[in-house]
Formats: structure tokens, C-alpha cells, sequence
């Protein structure tokens, strides 16, 4: 009897065992079809991309296990003929590879395998995909590799997180070997930590393998248990907020008296991917099983100046409350968000400003829709050039020109054609001459003298007292309009009477008006405005609390440490104050509810000893009123 009739018999077992009447999974079921599935080979060990463009599969051949890698248009196009990943394929010697598991944007590949390299028995290893091609296969290493089985691994959608089995022991009916479910977290640094046998409801008597869906929170996973159809069925497990797992519900629709093992989930949960006797066929995943619902969230990445796609990290916050990380690979992050919230997705990458965001609502989204987004990132490091005028507005072309960057005290080159690099953020002084004339005071390069075409203007006066250009003097500073714009909120009435306002988010959290709140872990490097991705959580707390309140102003107060200058700590601390006031007006607060003020070295922050603890001094405050 050949491979194809079997299929089709079992298929119509699988109806009959039903009944004809009900419209299940396991009757809708479709074949992958050619040119992924074939007469000849068993095809097997399958993961989808986030996208559902990418497939990936194990084929098993007489000269040994073969990974192809299959791509298609859309969900509605056809896959291409299957192309041979050798880098991997080459390397299996001994035995199969039972599990893959693709990551969201298809840029890894984690899989088990028994390689020369392995710890003992199966091992994880996973290949990094750069543009058409793969790498080497590597070892996830020890701890997570053992001398013991570890295989089936599942990646979470961000990267984070590993599902795997583990151990090996021959249990049921002495025939089909069960193991345990496993789960371990990534460190920052790339290692795997946290290790962790699940417990029961999960972990029960005889369990295989394991998929996790797009929303990282719910988990189908192969198990002999009670109540269940025979054999290896497949059930579903959701987390909950307190850390627990669900009770496992059996997917009825896909179980039968034969073996259900391994699956693969599209990244919009609608469609789930099994084997049947060799062959890889799908069916749609009814709503009750589909999790939480998730929208397909993708942000290119670029830089503000070139345009040009960028490496970076796109920090995800669910209102005040931190919720995930993504990799954007040259300029792409793909995800998945729960629909009905809202976002704040801001980035961070080496050598730009981390400042930037966008607000993402998910909140009325109806339908299957793609969110997408592009999000330019400033460099910090960027070329100005300095114009001189004289008094009469002619420029000057010889002028004296010299640059300290203030955090460092080092100068900074100048070129021929008077332009140099500098940092936005940082305070520098400035020390200009041509003949009877000069100028002497600072400067904070900020992102929207990309207007002027990054052209810093000064203009002479006459000298009348003698400067030593040495270092700069820089004295009491005027701040104008220009300089703080946060100036048209009325001031803090302290005789109204006080009110209290609870976040959504968290009801836990209050705010009383004319109350001085220091914006928790908003502190600064010294000479620095700029607000670091790490403290989003507090002000995105303060934006969450303005929206839903649009009567409410808030005063943002900047200080400094005591080092340094009084005049330009002075200057500092106001910025520090903008800076947050700026990140406010981002997220769609009106400036005119928004009052700025800086106050210098007016109340710093002292230690237990007595002593100025100066990372604490610069910081900001607010008062809602």
C-alpha cells in the first residue's frame, strides 16, 4: 500500500471517528501539499515564521536527515520548491532532528540534534539566518544542554524565552519514550538562566512535545493523560497573571485514537500546522483555542539623517507597565501585541538618540490587520557648522573658534571649513573672536537645529573686557523663549483644595494634586539631558495620567548636582526638565498644560553620611495640579 493511500484511509478514519455531521479541525484538515510534501519521504519537525512566509521542515531521507526551508508571496500563494539548508543538514550524523522552532522574524532557527559537539544525548542548537544564508550550527551551551535528552525546543516570539523537553524514559506501554516540559529565560549577555520543570497541571504523567503561540502566554503541548482520545494527544495550557497555568483542555478538534504530537502555530493564531503519517497538513485553529487575540505590529527602523535602516531595540510599554523587548535586524522588528491595549514603542541603538516613540492603539482594531510603522532615530554624534556674523550681519570667515565639550573638558577639533562634531545633549562651551569682537557663553545641541540645517549662528559684540580663551566663561544666562518653551501653564494654586486621581492601568497607583513626586529612577549622567529608554516606566505613568485627566497641568521641576558651574548647572537642570517636558509633548500632551522650571543646585540629595549622593541630585520632579 503506498504512502498516499494510507494517508487518505486514515484521513477518512479521522472523519468517521467525528462523525460526518460536526465541521472539526480534523475534517477540515488540507494537506501542505507538493512541493513540500512528497510520496517518497517522511516530512516532518516544522516551524512557520511570525509572518507565515517562512516554513521550515525535517525530511527524512535514506542518506540521512535533511532541513529545507520553503517561502510563499502570502498566506494565499503557493510555497516555492524547497531549498536545502546544508549548513545544518550536513552536520546530522547520528539520529533525527524531532523539533524546530523559528523565530518570529525568521532570523534563528533553534532545533535539537546529536552532533559531535553535544553534551551527552540531544542537545539544542540553533543557526542565525544572514540574508539568504545560514551559519554554523551552535551549541546553546550548558547549563540548558546536559548530558541528559533536551530537545523540542519553542522560541517565544521576542526571544526570550525557550521551551523545551528534557530527560527520557520509556513509560508508556514500553513503546513511546516520555519526557518532562522545560522552560528557561535569556539573559541580556546571551546564556540561558532561570531553568525551570513545570509543574502540574502540565507536567503530569507522559508528556512529548511542545509549541508556543504568538502571545508567548499560551502553550500546546503533546501528553498521555487521563481522558484522553489514545495515545499522544495534543491540549492547550494558558499563564495567568499570577503565574499559574490553566488546566490542559484537549484540542478535541485535531485528537483522535492515534499519535498527536507536534504542531506549529501562524503568527495570527489562525491556522495550526500537524503531521499525519508523513506528511504535513493544516487545518484552522477554531476561536476558542486561539489565545488571546493578537495584531501583527511591524516598525522599520531608520536613521533620521541618511534614511538608511538601522540595528536596534524597540522597547514595547502596555500604558505605565513594561512589557516586552524586540531586535530590530537591519531596521525590522516584527511582533505581536494584544489587541485592545495601548503602546508605547520607543528604541534604542548604539550611537543615536534613545528618545524616540511612537504610540501604537490597539484598542478598536478590527479584522486581520498589519500595524505598521517607521520610526527615525537622530545620531547623537552629528556635524554643525559654525557661522560667524560680525554686527553688521556680514559672516566673518577667519574667525577664532573654540569648542570645550563641557563633560570632558577636552576641545573639540574644528575644521577649515568651520564645522564640527558634536553631541546632542551635552553641554559645550563656546569662545568666538575676530578682531575687537567676541562671544563667549554655552551651547546643548538639540535635535530641531536639523531646521536650520545644523548651523550653529553666533554673533559678535564688541569686547570690552579682556577674556582668557583658555576655558571658558560662561556667566549668568538668560533663558528665553527659544530656550524654554514651557512657560504659558498657569503656576501651582496650593489654596485649591487637593484631589486625588487613579491610573487605569493600575488603580494601585494615585496622585494627588500640589504633591511633589520625584519621577522614580529619572536620573541623568552628568552634563546630560537625555532621558534614557530604561526610565520610560515612571513618565509613561505621568502621560497615562494627563490623558485620561486633559484638565490637569503639571509643573516638571530639573536639578543638578552641586559640581561644576552654578550658572550651567543652573541651564542643565532646566533642560533636564524640557527633556521630560518633551517626551510629554510626544505622547500627545498639550504645551500649554506643561510648566518647566529649573532649579539648579537648590535642593541636593545627601547619602546617610551626610554627603552629596550627586546621581541622585540630578533628576526631576513634578506636581500635578
Amino acid at each position: 500500500m503506498t504512502k498516499k493511500i494510507t494517508k487518505i484511509m486514515l484521513l477518512s478514519a479521522s472523519i468517521a471517528y467525528f462523525g460526518l455531521g460536526e465541521a472539526t479541525g480534523q475534517s477540515n484538515l488540507k494537506s501542505i501539499g507538493t512541493p513540500i510534501n512528497t510520496r517518497e519521504f517522511r516530512e516532518h519537525a516544522f516551524s512557520i515564521s511570525g509572518d507565515g512566509k517562512t516554513f521550515i521542515f525535517v525530511q527524512d531521507r535514506p542518506d540521512g536527515t535533511k532541513v529545507f526551508l520553503s517561502t510563499r508571496v502570502d498566506k494565499n500563494s503557493p510555497w516555492q520548491i524547497p531549498q536545502l539548508i546544508r549548513t545544518i543538514s550536513d552536520k546530522v550524523q547520528k539520529g533525527k532532528i524531532i523539533g524546530t522552532s523559528l523565530t518570529y522574524d525568521g532570523s534563528e532557527l533553534y532545533f535539537d540534534a546529536i552532533f559531535p559537539s553535544g553534551f551527552g544525548d540531544r542537545d539544542i542548537f540553533y543557526a542565525k539566518r544572514i540574508g539568504a544564508e545560514w551559519g554554523e550550527p551552535i551549541n546553546v551551551g550548558e547549563p540548558l544542554n546536559t548530558a541528559l535528552f533536551e530537545g523540542s525546543p519553542s522560541i517565544s516570539q521576542d526571544g526570550k524565552m525557550l521551551f523545551f523537553i528534557r530527560e527520557k524514559f520509556e513509560k508508556y506501554k514500553g513503546t513511546e519514550p516520555c519526557y518532562t516540559i522545560w522552560v528557561a529565560n535569556k539573559t541580556d549577555e546571551g546564556s540561558w538562566t532561570n531553568f525551570e520543570k513545570m509543574g502540574e497541571p502540565v507536567n503530569s504523567e507522559c508528556e512529548k512535545a511542545v509549541t508556543l503561540m504568538p502571545d508567548s502566554r499560551t502553550l500546546i503541548f503533546s501528553s498521555i493523560r487521563g481522558g484522553g482520545a489514545g495515545g499522544f494527544d495534543l491540549y492547550q495550557t494558558e499563564l495567568q497573571e499570577d503565574g499559574s497555568w490553566t488546566f490542559p483542555r484537549d484540542l478535541d478538534f485535531l485528537n483522535t485514537p492515534n499519535h498527536e504530537d507536534y504542531s506549529a502555530i501562524t503568527g495570527n493564531s489562525e491556522e495550526i500546522f500537524v503531521e499525519i503519517k508523513g506528511d504535513i497538513y493544516s487545518a484552522p485553529l477554531p476561536n476558542k483555542f486561539r489565545g488571546a487575540r493578537q495584531v501583527p505590529v511591524n516598525v522599520m527602523i531608520i536613521d533620521a539623517m541618511t534614511k538608511k535602516p538601522i540595528d536596534a531595540s524597540v522597547f514595547v510599554a502596555m500604558n505605565s507597565r513594561n512589557s516586552a523587548s524586540f531586535n530590530a535586524k537591519n531596521g525590522v522588528s516584527l511582533m505581536q501585541l494584544k489587541a485592545g491595549n495601548n503602546y508605547t514603542l520607543a528604541c534604542e541603538a548604539p550611537g543615536y538618540l534613545p528618545a524616540n516613540q511612537v504610540q501604537v492603539s490597539l484598542e478598536n482594531v478590527t479584522g486581520s490587520e498589519t500595524i505598521n510603522n517607521t520610526i527615525e532615530m537622530m545620531p547623537k554624534n552629528i556635524a554643525y557648522t559654525i557661522k560667524v556674523l560680525g554686527a553688521d550681519n556680514n559672516t566673518i570667515n577667519n574667525a577664532k573658534i573654540r569648542i570645550f565639550d563641557l563633560s570632558n573638558n577636552q576641545i573639540v577639533p574644528i575644521d577649515l571649513n568651520n564645522n564640527a562634531r558634536v553631541v546632542f545633549g551635552n553641554l559645550y562651551g563656546l569662545t568666538v573672536s575676530s578682531g575687537n569682537a567676541d562671544f563667549t557663553g554655552n551651547w546643548i545641541p538639540e535635535t530641531n537645529d536639523a531646521a536650520d540645517k545644523f548651523i550653529k549662528t553666533i554673533k559678535l559684540v564688541t569686547k570690552t573686557v579682556a577674556t582668557n580663551t583658555s576655558t571658558p566663561v560662561i556667566s549668568n544666562v538668560k533663558v528665553d523663549k527659544s530656550e524654554n518653551p514651557y512657560v504659558n501653564a498657569p503656576e501651582v494654586d496650593m489654596t485649591k483644595p487637593t484631589e486625588t486621581f487613579k491610573l487605569k492601568s493600575d488603580p494601585n497607583i494615585t496622585f494627588e494634586t500640589k504633591k511633589i513626586y520625584t519621577l522614580n529612577d529619572v536620573y541623568f549622567d552628568r552634563n546630560s539631558v537625555i532621558v534614557k529608554s530604561e526610565y520610560y516606566i515612571d513618565i509613561n505613568r505621568l502621560i497615562e495620567l494627563m490623558t485620561l485627566n486633559p484638565k490637569l497641568n503639571v509643573q516638571l521641576s530639573g536639578y543638578s548636582d552641586s559640581f561644576g558651574d552654578v550658572a550651567i548647572n543652573q541651564k542643565i537642570s532646566l533642560r533636564r526638565a524640557r527633556s521630560c517636558a518633551d517626551y510629554l509633548k510626544r505622547a500627545g500632551i498639550e504645551p500649554n498644560r506643561l510648566l518647566v522650571k529649573g532649579l539648579g543646585e537648590r535642593e541636593i540629595v545627601l547619602d546617610s553620611k551626610g554627603k552629596e549622593d550627586t546621581s541622585k541630585s540630578r533628576r526631576v520632579r513634578f506636581i500635578v495640579y
